[in-house]
């Protein structure tokens, strides 16, 4: 049996978690129709009369002429974009599965950490994703890099992956402490 107020903080994030649920969705909607523009545009399929000659592309630091790319950097380019776009859509979705887990109630549940490592790990992937960039100028003619990498999305995807281990280790201790009561 729940004290009243711990079942209104509970009525709360059940409350908020299905808000943030909504925003998690709209996050992975704008990132895949996104890339559905992206792959319509002039950097994959259209040829070299695209805007003026000089143009540059910009995107996460990375900077080339649109007009000089051939076939193989192009596919490297969609190669690269696809998988940073394809990690930020996976941590949209694991954060929409954990959000599910608190929308129901279930907190400080192994399931619920579980989950919590997935986001962590997605939050890994899109930090990788992001540092593969500095890639791309060595492999791209014409391209140069306008910022150093960013290691930021990296250490939150090791901190939520650590976090969601101290969760598991206290949702084993509830449990325990439930079986001994």
């Amino acid at each position: 049996m729940m004290r009243p107020e711990n079942e209104a903080r509970l009525t709360k994030i059940k409350r908020i978690s299905v808000f943030l649920r909504v925003l998690s969705v709209l996050y992975m909607v704008s990132w895949a129709w996104i890339l559905w523009l992206f792959a319509r545009g002039p950097i994959f399929w259209q040829g070299p009369n695209w805007g003026i000659g000089t143009a540059w592309y910009s995107y996460n630091g990375v900077e080339f002429k649109v007009y000089s790319l051939v076939t193989r950097e192009r596919i490297l380019a969609a190669i690269f974009f696809a998988f940073y776009w394809g990690s930020a859509i996976l941590c949209g979705l694991q954060l929409f599965r954990l959000l599910g887990f608190y929308s129901r109630g279930e907190i400080f549940t192994r399931k619920s950490a579980g989950q919590l490592r997935q986001w962590g790990f997605a939050c890994l992937a899109l930090g990788i994703s992001k540092l593969s960039y500095a890639l791309l100028p060595l492999l791209l003619a014409n391209a140069r890099s306008t910022q150093e990498g960013d290691l930021s999305m990296i250490v939150n995807g090791f901190s939520i992956v650590a976090i969601s281990w101290f969760m598991e280790m206290a949702a084993e201790m509830r449990e325990e402490n439930e079986l001994t009561v």
